[in-house]
């Protein structure tokens, strides 16, 4: 039985108890809810990275991007351990390989991005004293297969700047103030002000929202409480310590009707960006911290205070920008990657 058919028949059940139990309950709102769930269910099942990663294209391509940043982030850390990534470094070039192996020659592109990450960490750890010959032989075997590719360490990696540049780019434009945005893992000691936090979420309520129903809310962390955040989250190992504002961004489930199951998620995702660039805007670096875990750890929430109607969107760390910093360059995709035209164009 497919996917698709036993979802199919776990709905016609349902309904068939409805039918029988379901005396006092409105049958289609409870039957709407379910197919929405089954709905989601086939999807994950079918379609989620973790299933059948290596079998799909897509799949592969994006799990090989979170394995790459991880290298990234580390090197962007305040003071990161000599030596450190090397097994997560020669897992990523055993992924690579095999990526070229199954889809390579399809789209030998897309290897230009995580080889340059790779370069850019060795030359990092040869800086800092640090010989990995077995990772330069697997990095040199691959790159052999690929003499047409252009792979630069600069282009990958980390990059340095200083709070001057970062305050003047923020008042440069709206292109300036988006190029000049990257994740931070440290800052300084100085606490943002109360005026400016204030001020920035002041600025996100202009968030355009389903009906302006605004049906987002935030949660203000500080000192050890935001440092207890962040180790619940996980995701920011090593630098845990360091990250004590945050803002926990939420989404009301109150705020929603029955065919808007998943606006809250919407509604509290743009509020959220929009959270980070005005931080941003205002020269306050930040780290946006996912929120996509299942049941069993969100539910530990509630030690925050964090009501159940109330679903986690997003966790942003915040503080002011040390005078020089460091900060993963994180390439971005060209937009015939990530865009399709629903209409001929014409190239002027």
């Amino acid at each position: 039985m497919s996917v698709t058919d036993f979802s199919s028949f776990i709905e016609w059940l349902f309904k068939k108890y409805l039918a029988f139990f379901g005396k006092g309950l409105d049958c289609d709102l409870e039957s709407q809810y379910f197919h929405e769930m089954c709905y989601f269910w086939r999807l994950t099942r079918q379609y989620n990275a973790t299933n059948c990663t290596d079998e799909d294209l897509q799949k592969m391509q994006f799990t090989i991007l979170r394995e790459n940043h991880v290298i990234e982030k580390g090197m962007s850390m305040q003071n990161p351990r000599k030596g450190f990534g090397q097994e997560k470094v020669t897992r990523l070039l055993e992924r690579l390989s095999k990526y070229y192996d199954l889809y390579g020659r399809d789209d030998e592109e897309f290897l230009k991005y995580p080889l340059s990450t790779v370069l850019a960490y060795i030359d990092y750890s040869h800086a800092n004293g640090v010989q990995m010959p077995e990772i330069e032989v697997a990095y040199e075997t691959l790159r052999a297969k690929l003499p047409s590719l252009e792979i630069v360490a600069s282009k990958a990696g980390i990059q340095t700047t200083t709070k001057k540049d970062l305050m003047s780019a923020c008042d440069n434009g709206f292109e300036s103030l988006l190029k000049s945005r990257h994740s931070l893992r440290y800052f300084s000691d100085e606490p943002v002000g109360q005026e400016v936090i204030e001020k920035a979420l002041t600025l996100a309520q202009r968030t355009p929202s389903a009906c302006n129903r605004q049906g987002w809310h935030t949660h203000v962390f500080k000192g050890e409480e935001s440092v207890r955040l962040m180790y619940w989250q996980e995701g920011c190992r090593g630098c845990e310590e360091g990250f004590r504002q945050s803002v926990l961004v939420t989404a009301n489930l109150k705020a929603f009707l029955s065919h808007e199951v998943f606006q809250a998620y919407i509604d509290g995702g743009l509020y959220a960006m929009n959270l980070i660039n005005a931080f941003h805007s205002l020269g306050v670096g930040t780290i946006p911290l996912s929120c996509g875990f299942s049941l069993e750890k969100l539910k530990y929430l509630d030690q925050f205070g964090i009501p159940e109607n109330e679903i986690p969107i997003l966790i942003i760390a915040f503080g002011n920008v040390e005078d020089e910093y460091r900060y993963a360059v994180s390439t971005r995709k060209q937009i015939n990657k990530t865009n399709t035209f629903h209409y001929r164009t014409t190239k002027s």
